[in-house]
């Protein structure tokens, strides 16, 4: 990311010193060879201007249309970078007292093409060995003194139409940034600081359509500041599955791998939704509050992971599920008290083994439909560890709770336990899943011991052998398994 940033920065600054130069030449367009073979000789890149190029002098500025780049050292030679048309325009007396003032700078039909290659290296990159050696003979001739750069001043920057298309091709990741517009002001770049930190701005942007995974990000408005190698960004909406998102971020770029921290609030979430774009399946329904901050280094998904910490909130009330009636499946428990509540845990595990996923859970139910008339699901996570702290859910006669951690990294279940509740908030019973996401495993505990005995007395019984009554205990206190905010339904 901080490569790319630079690199980016770097591009444009050699593009405007290069139309500046050449802004006083009559026909500029019989001088598009030299400067393909310049940017060539100099940067490694292979640049191609297919467009015309044009000069104005009111105000001063030049103009450059159809422009693509290709980085020649790699195979497939193709090109990452193409504008449709790129616009100048400059104040001439600055420059007489080594300072570049910019009036504006236009970048229509913006279009890059990034791929992180099976060696992890950009398509971008390039090795340039003379652009090394000369910068090792400048360093020589310094001394160790710092170069004196002009002063860079930029009034405005217009980025219109402009897309992004990412695909990391070792871990099959793609992502894209469709129909982009920024309108960037009060830029500064201050040569005594070092390159993202010399850089300042304020900018708006709007995106029409962010694509990742199975996320389907719309409607994007973003208010940004950069300053100091930090970038702020408030007054962030956006909407997410026909949702409407208040956010706010931070993006720290002084960082060797950038470190975002990010506050999401959603206060009506469409679940209906959610299910059929993400999950592609008709499955859920109702309306639910969502809240998340986190703090996350940028990277591939195993360094999201490893490095994600903060606290997740969804909160609802009169959620359905269809294909999973949970009373029908606890009614069994309540009445006959004959099934093994391992068969039920077992089931639990069994939805995440299919993908991990939500889909996988629900997926695993008898059929019909359960109304939760309420559910809270409260998580902590730091260091890829999610730790369920208030988990559970009611609906008109039963109510459940799941506690425990699960590890993302390792994509496994750290005893994780799921308990059916009573009036106390003591479980009737509870089941321990164990293993990885792809191959759960139900821990026998004394509850599923309790629930087979109990089982394998009632079918002795059924034939007719005795079985001695064995007395219960009075006055047992029983163990508290769940104490949060959803009640036990009356």
């Amino acid at each position: 990311m901080k490569k790319f940033l630079i690199w980016i920065v770097a591009v444009f600054a050699l593009i405007i010193v290069g139309l500046v130069i050449v802004i006083s030449m009559v026909n500029l367009n019989k001088y598009k060879p030299q400067i393909e073979k310049a940017v060539r000789q100099n940067s490694g890149y292979e640049m191609k201007i297919n467009g015309k190029i044009s000069a104005s002098f009111s105000p001063v500025g030049i103009s450059i249309s159809n422009v693509e780049i290709k980085n020649p050292q790699i195979k497939s030679n193709q090109k990452f970078f193409q504008m449709g048309k790129l616009g100048v325009a400059v104040e001439l007396m600055p420059l007489l007292s080594k300072k570049v003032k910019v009036k504006y700078i236009v970048l229509d039909d913006l279009n890059l093409d990034i791929k992180k290659l099976k060696n992890g290296k950009f398509n971008f990159e390039v090795k340039n060995k003379k652009a090394k050696t000369e910068a090792k003979k400048e360093n020589k001739e310094s001394k160790g003194e710092k170069a004196k750069l002009p002063m860079v001043n930029i009034k405005e920057v217009r980025i219109k139409n402009a897309n992004i298309n990412f695909e990391d091709l070792k871990s099959k990741t793609v992502a894209k940034v469709q129909d982009i517009n920024v309108a960037i002001d009060n830029i500064g770049f201050d040569p005594s600081k070092k390159m993202l930190q010399a850089i300042s701005f304020d900018a708006k942007t709007k995106i029409q359509k962010v694509i990742f995974d199975k996320f389907n990000i719309k409607d994007i408005k973003i208010d940004l500041n950069m300053k100091n190698a930090i970038v702020n960004m408030s007054n962030m909406k956006l909407s997410m599955y026909d949702s409407l998102v208040d956010a706010k971020a931070k993006l720290n770029l002084n960082k060797k791998i950038p470190l975002l921290d990010i506050e999401v609030d959603i206060p009506k979430f469409k679940l209906a939704n959610f299910s059929k774009e993400y999950l592609k399946k008709d499955m859920l329904s109702g309306i639910v509050k969502v809240h998340k901050k986190f703090t996350l280094s940028l990277g591939d998904l195993k360094t999201i992971k490893k490095t994600l910490r903060g606290t997740a909130l969804i909160d609802g009330q009169g959620v359905g599920i269809k294909g999973f009636d949970l009373d029908k499946i606890l009614s069994k428990y309540n009445s006959t008290k004959k099934a093994n509540p391992a068969e039920l845990g077992m089931s639990l595990a069994s939805g995440f083994a299919k993908g991990g996923s939500l889909s996988g859970v629900f997926g695993t139910g008898s059929g019909g439909t359960t109304l939760l008339k309420r559910v809270h699901i409260k998580v902590n996570i730091a260091k890829g560890i999610v730790n369920l702290s208030d988990v559970a859910a009611a609906t008109g006669k039963n109510r459940v709770a799941i506690k425990g951690k699960l590890d993302i990294v390792k994509q496994r279940f750290l005893d994780i336990k799921f308990g059916v509740l009573n009036a106390k908030n003591c479980a009737k019973f509870s089941q321990t899943i164990v293993g990885t996401f792809s191959k759960p495993k139900v821990k026998i505990d004394a509850s599923s011991i309790k629930s087979t005995v109990n089982m394998v007395s009632s079918l002795l019984g059924s034939f007719g052998v005795k079985i001695p009554k064995i007395a219960k205990k009075k006055n047992v206190k029983c163990k508290v398994f769940y104490n949060g905010v959803v009640k036990q339904p009356k």
